[in-house]
């Protein structure tokens, strides 16, 4: 009985890890109607996990050599909540705005490798919608996210060989998370390995610049993990502490801060 007991919380870590992580969202009936104001294109693609949507915005101004936005929402969010932000961000960018599978209109279960997988079959359904190949599209390419977008756009970045990367309130690893949250040695129960710590290494080896930002009242995800990462990497990366920002309101409060900060040469 006792160890019965021991190993239940064992037991429903490696179960329910899933539904501790990941908090899906469906669209509602609207969604469509929204969509269509926002002039988003839908594209539709198979991976493993079934059916995959993404959106592609087209830029406002014309442009044929414009920068496109991979852009990674936080965890609890979808696509859609970037349409809100986009008219106030420079009118040459286009933007894929991609979901999770589970999410959106998305079928499947996420975890690292399918939220890889997703991303990757984006890029090639874009290309495709535009006309042209992966490899002509890449130099186009750059990636915004947010929380665990954070961590889906770096593996996006480091497949693509990304240049301009700008992170919101990203976590060093999910086994750090779930210290923060478990402590020892549940922490290592984790199933979902996102490594931000790898991935950042890697694209900032492919010659990218990083910026972060992270607000000082962050109550998920602490400051000293951006610290920490910004630290490792002083050259490339360049950390902006906003002060009083929480987790999620950053991404609106900071609007202008990132967008700027998504020009910057």
């Amino acid at each position: 009985m006792i160890l019965l007991l021991l190993l239940l919380p064992v037991l429903l870590l490696l179960g329910c890890q899933s539904k501790i992580i990941y908090f899906p969202r469906a669209y509602d009936a609207g969604a469509q109607r929204t969509w269509a104001q926002q002039k988003a294109e839908r594209l539709e693609y198979a991976t493993g996990q079934g059916r995959q949507v993404a959106f592609f915005v087209p830029p406002r101004e014309s442009t044929a050599t414009g920068t496109i936005w991979l852009c990674f929402s936080g965890n609890g969010s979808v696509a859609q909540d970037w349409l809100s932000l986009l008219p106030g961000w420079d009118a040459s960018f286009g933007y894929l705005l991609v979901d999770y599978p589970g999410y959106g209109d998305c079928a499947g279960h996420p975890n690292p490798s399918s939220i890889r997988e997703s991303s990757q079959a984006a890029v090639v359904a874009l290309a495709a919608h535009l006309k042209t190949t992966p490899e002509a599209l890449r130099p186009r390419l750059a990636v915004l996210g947010h929380s665990i977008g954070c961590a889906a756009g770096l593996m996006a970045a480091a497949d693509q060989g990304v240049k301009r990367v700008v992170l919101i309130a990203p976590f060093t690893s999910m086994t750090d998370m779930g210290r923060r949250v478990l402590g020892w040695p549940l922490c290592y129960l984790n199933l979902h390995r996102f490594d931000n710590r790898r991935h950042l290494a890697a694209v900032v080896k492919q010659g990218a610049r990083v910026t972060i930002f992270h607000g000082t009242a962050d109550e998920v995800i602490p400051i000293s993990m951006s610290r920490e990462l910004a630290a490792a990497h002083p050259e490339s990366v360049t950390l902006h502490e906003e002060a009083g920002q929480d987790h999620n309101f950053i991404v609106g409060n900071c609007a202008a801060k990132i967008g700027a900060a998504m020009r910057a040469p």
